[in-house]
């Protein structure tokens, strides 16, 4: 309904932000963010482990001389923790696309990094069949003209079978990878490819990746995808932020079939910014969190809203 059950906080006297929230197979909750704790300026990847009444479990800081951003994790089917991330640390160029694998207990089993000389990073990953690896992220290296969307499908130890890059010649931002129920997947975020002022974007590719349609959603305003999902009728749901169709930022939401074919579209938001970082799918209804300036006390606050279907 809404209502607080309890609420903590984890951190020190230096800055910590919290990015996601996983589910863990044995019931508990990983908390993945970045923290300022070391001094250095610089921030790192912050894993807490916490029970489902909110109590620390345990906690590890991962990172290197300079900044390491993290994305997302999953565990495996081996029982490890995979977390997908950004490094300035290690690799072959100012920043690259970076995997780490931990045991249960959050130590370190290995590291790997990809890229080349451009500014590359990880953004999202899934395991698949035979225990492979899909990691989404973004390149300006192999070619790129600026920056697109790249996806490498790498075995379960993290060597790469192949990488492709998807996109125009100017800028890509991504947020989101999903695998359909037929075995293709969805990269989602932005796209600069017929708007410079980016679009919602959506690319679905086989398992080779090999493109089976594009997508671009929004107006003449800056507009960006930011999140999606397989909804219960295997149509495919997508959450972005749109300038285009209200007096400030607003959220873009709409519903696609299969392939590709536009089921419905809703423009979600108030006469102040509003904006929508997550999306997920109970019962009848999809919740979206994300933050608002139109209902805040002052700055932006954080924002939940029950959508029914």
């Amino acid at each position: 309904a809404g209502n607080v059950v309890w609420e903590k906080t984890y951190g020190s006297s230096s800055l910590e932000q919290g990015f996601k929230i996983v589910k863990s197979t044995d019931g508990n909750f990983f908390l993945l963010g970045v923290t300022e704790r070391r001094g250095r300026g610089d921030r790192d990847i912050h894993l807490l482990k916490v029970d489902e009444d909110g109590v620390l479990l345990w906690e590890k800081i991962i990172g290197g001389a300079m900044q390491e951003i993290p994305s997302t994790l999953i565990e495996t089917s081996s029982s490890e923790i995979l977390i997908a991330a950004t490094t300035e640390s290690l690799g072959n160029g100012a920043r690259d696309m970076y995997l780490i694998w931990l045991n249960q207990n959050g130590d370190v089993l290995k590291e790997r990094t990809y890229g080349q000389s451009g500014g590359d990073g990880g953004t999202d990953i899934l395991e698949v069949e035979s225990s492979n690896l899909m990691f989404f992220g973004y390149t300006s290296s192999y070619g790129a003209v600026s920056r697109d969307f790249y996806l490498l499908k790498l075995t379960a130890n993290g060597d790469s079978i192949w990488g492709k890059r998807y996109g125009g010649n100017d800028y890509e931002e991504t947020h989101k990878i999903l695998q359909t129920a037929n075995g293709s997947f969805l990269l989602h975020g932005h796209t600069t490819l017929t708007d410079p002022n980016h679009n919602m974007y959506s690319v679905l590719i086989d398992s080779s990746g090999n493109i089976i349609w594009e997508r671009e959603f929004g107006g003449s305003q800056h507009d960006g995808g930011m999140s999606a999902l397989i909804n219960s009728a295997g149509n495919i749901v997508l959450l972005g932020r749109s300038m285009s169709f209200g007096q400030q930022r607003q959220m873009l939401f709409a519903e696609l079939g299969q392939s590709g074919n536009l089921i419905a579209q809703e423009d979600i938001g108030n006469p102040k910014d509003d904006w929508g970082n997550e999306i997920i799918e109970v019962g009848n209804s999809y919740y979206i969190i994300g933050q608002t300036n139109s209902f805040s006390s002052g700055d932006n606050d954080s924002y939940l809203i029950r959508k029914l279907k």
